[in-house]
């Protein structure tokens, strides 16, 4: 990506190490360009790199969320009227009169008949209303109409109506939510009967009835909201869906801090009503319409300190401890004709004592302007989020990578494929559907799993795949984190592989008693090497160290029964009495086999989750 700006010229890209650990690649010619850059508006831009022989001369690289929001606080300081004349103000005229040049060449994509471009009409509009709390709204068409079991509102546009108005009114007949547009979804989504364009939207509470045409509606995360777009049987419509979402979700990044949607009370949880102790205040209050805009936003608490969870709702604004969900304002507000509004009354909550001050009007009256101008009005920058909740709310998404239960599950797909394949159950097909689908769960962002941050990447967790799963196999450096697990998903295979047959040939080894255990042992140090905490517990164990330990007795308890010479070869017989059952060692050249005294073989004795070993 090009970016032309008042303070230099960049080209933004992702590099394949950039995909693996969440950074893009800044570049420019000149460095000053990348040191405004960080100056201003990427602090999180890491050292700059020099390199003649490129195409840009330097580069630095930078988280991929602070480059987008870099990219956000510089149309957030966009006040002029001529771009040509503002870039001659900062970086002097010979800069200006170059970017002058380049827009004469690029003149040519409205001039020349090469580059008309025909454009694929959408013919129904709809939209994605989004939350302060970062949730996204559903609902469910009755009676899953259309094989639809949770989608979005959309319609068609009647004669003169705009795109724009269409999908506004779409959302209000089958949500029953007002709503404004906020930012385009980019992108035509299609399918054989219609195309379709998309809006994100703030939506205001409460909603009216919905039409008949919906029969229940949900706020949910938008990892939910995969869940249960997934669920529609229309295959075509879902996955029309998921993809309407997933663009949804990364435009939604774009919207500054400072004009975030609204809060719902869906975003919060147990929130309280007002108790029957309680006082009514009427304070001589009054706001402008771009001071009720901020007002009506609300405000989503990001750390314990900021105590306050607070939206409105109709004409009233809810103030809610964040804690406890206790309701400790409810304040009436009464609208004129452009926009402003008074305060009408505020009903204080005195069945609780609040720790920031006594209980008295004055008191409550300062609280409440100092809430309102502090959390509503200013300063309306994006709020610090600690690392505890960071680590907490990523933890608590569904399919978390950080959870030993989820890895758990991802890899014992390969431990059951490798025992169906010994017992002719699977093949080559269903080991690589299982491979494709841990390797898609940690490196695929679309897949439905959450990385952990900081942690999912070829430079983290490829580096302890090569060192403890993969220590035998020599890689280049440079491999992706998708090949690096391809790798070590192949070598715990053949791992396994060794395992099962050494253990088929110890005659004195049951399935569960000895095999299960020794299995399991692999499986939890695997699990900790995707979780980077094998060497808690391990130590420096290597995956290659982990061999059959033999259930074989000592040389007293095996006797030689019989043994056969002949011109072919030999074959031997060692029994060994255990539990009043003798167990028959039958060794013929390289082969071994293990019966029992009346003949049977003993595999043919082996519940269906334990691998068949070939008769000989």
């Amino acid at each position: 990506m090009w970016l032309i700006t008042p303070i230099g010229f960049f080209s933004v890209v992702q590099k394949p190490g950039d995909k693996q650990s969440g950074t893009l690649t800044v570049r420019a010619s000149v460095k000053g360009d990348l040191t405004a850059l960080k100056q201003h508006y990427l602090p999180g831009l890491c050292a700059i790199q020099e390199s003649k022989d490129t195409d840009y001369r330097f580069r630095a690289q930078a988280p991929r969320a602070e480059v987008s929001a870099a990219m956000a606080r510089l149309m957030e300081d966009l006040d002029y009227s001529n771009f040509k004349s503002e870039v001659a103000k900062r970086q002097g005229h010979k800069r200006s009169i170059l970017y002058h040049d380049v827009r004469d060449v690029l003149y040519k994509l409205q001039t020349d008949p090469a580059f008309v471009e025909v454009e694929q009409a959408a013919d129904s509009f709809g939209g994605v209303v989004i939350s302060g709390g970062g949730k996204v709204l559903l609902r469910e068409p009755t009676k899953h109409h259309g094989g639809y079991a949770w989608t979005f509102a959309k319609t068609r546009a009647k004669a003169g109506e705009s795109p724009r108005d269409a999908a506004i009114r779409a959302v209000r007949e089958k949500t029953g939510y007002e709503v404004r547009i906020r930012i385009s979804v980019p992108g035509l989504f299609g399918s054989v009967s219609s195309s379709s364009n998309f809006y994100v939207m703030d939506a205001k509470h409460p909603p009216a009835k919905p039409n008949w045409q919906t029969n229940r509606m949900r706020w949910v995360s938008f990892n939910e909201a995969r869940d249960l777009i997934r669920q529609s049987l229309n295959v075509e419509g879902r996955d029309r869906d998921l993809a309407i979402l997933h663009a949804a979700e990364k435009v939604v990044g774009a919207i500054p801090y400072s004009e975030h949607p609204n809060v719902q009370p869906e975003d919060w949880y147990d929130l309280q009503v007002m108790p029957e102790r309680h006082v009514v205040l009427y304070p001589k209050l009054r706001f402008t319409p771009e001071e009720m805009e901020n007002i009506e936003r609300g405000f989503y608490p990001t750390v314990m300190e900021q105590k306050w969870f607070i939206y409105f709702t109709g004409t009233r604004l809810r103030m809610h401890r964040s804690w406890t969900g206790i309701l400790y304002f409810d304040v009436g507000f009464s609208f004129d004709n452009e926009g402003g509004a008074w305060v009408t009354d505020v009903i204080v909550n005195r069945e609780v004592h609040s720790p920031d001050h006594e209980d008295s009007d004055e008191e409550d009256l300062k609280l409440l302007e100092d809430l309102i101008r502090y959390r509503l009005l200013e300063p309306l920058t994006e709020p610090a989020v600690d690392g505890m909740v960071k680590a907490l709310t990523v933890a608590t998404k569904p399919n978390y990578l950080g959870s030993p239960e989820v890895v758990s599950g991802l890899i014992k797909e390969i431990f059951d494929v490798v025992v169906r394949t010994l017992a002719k159950e699977a093949d080559g097909k269903d080991f690589d559907a299982a491979t494709a689908k841990i390797v898609s769960a940690f490196t695929n962002e679309s897949s439905g799993y959450t990385c952990l941050p900081g942690w999912t990447s070829a430079q983290q967790m490829g580096s302890a795949i090569k060192k403890y799963m993969a220590s035998m196999v020599l890689f280049d450096g440079d491999e992706s984190l998708a090949e690096i697990l391809t790798v070590g998903i192949s070598v715990l295979t053949s791992k396994l592989q060794e395992i099962l047959f050494d253990f088929f040939k110890d005659p004195m080894a049951n399935w569960e008693k000895d095999a299960l255990p020794q299995l399991n042992a692999v499986h939890q140090f695997v699990v900790a090497v995707l979780l980077g905490t094998n060497t808690l517990a391990y130590g420096e164990k290597v995956l290659e160290g982990f061999k059959w330990q033999s259930i074989r007795g000592n040389g007293s308890d095996e006797q030689l029964i019989l043994e056969v010479g002949c011109e072919g070869g030999s074959l031997k017989v060692f029994g060994i009495q255990s539990n009043k059952l003798w167990r028959f060692r039958v060794e013929a050249d390289e082969s071994i086999l293990i019966e029992t005294l009346d003949g049977e073989v003993l595999c043919d004795s082996i519940e269906m989750n334990r691998p068949q070993y070939p008769r000989h």
